[in-house]
């Protein structure tokens, strides 16, 4: 995963196991395989008022995820359909967490 720094001072702990980032020792996990479509995709998490991490804009930013595009290969299933052509499925490639991108803010900046 490549780690990208938008200021400087603090910022919220995170851990990836597999494809589950948490934060803050799991107050908030992420499945980034789950969220994976057929399109990029970009995951915001943000703090509340009350200092919860939650999905999506709130009170403040705290970490942007970029998830890249799935990707699938073609193969062929070993079955002819009707006519004789083979048939085909897609098959998706698992997630390489290193080209997923997570973008943290400084939830205290440097003094």
């Amino acid at each position: 995963m490549k780690i990208l720094h938008k200021n400087e001072g603090t910022y919220v702990d995170y851990s990836l196991s597999g494809n589950i980032l948490s934060f803050r020792e799991g107050e908030l996990t992420v499945d980034l395989a789950e969220l994976q479509r057929d399109y990029p995709v970009s995951i915001c998490i943000s703090e509340n008022k009350a200092g919860s991490l939650t999905l999506g804009a709130a009170w403040r930013y705290v970490a942007e995820i970029e998830l890249p595009a799935r990707r699938s290969i073609v193969e062929k299933t070993g079955v002819a359909d009707d006519h004789g052509f083979p048939v085909l499925r897609r098959v998706y490639l698992p997630l390489s967490t290193g080209d997923v991108v997570l973008t943290l803010w400084a939830l205290k900046e440097a003094e």
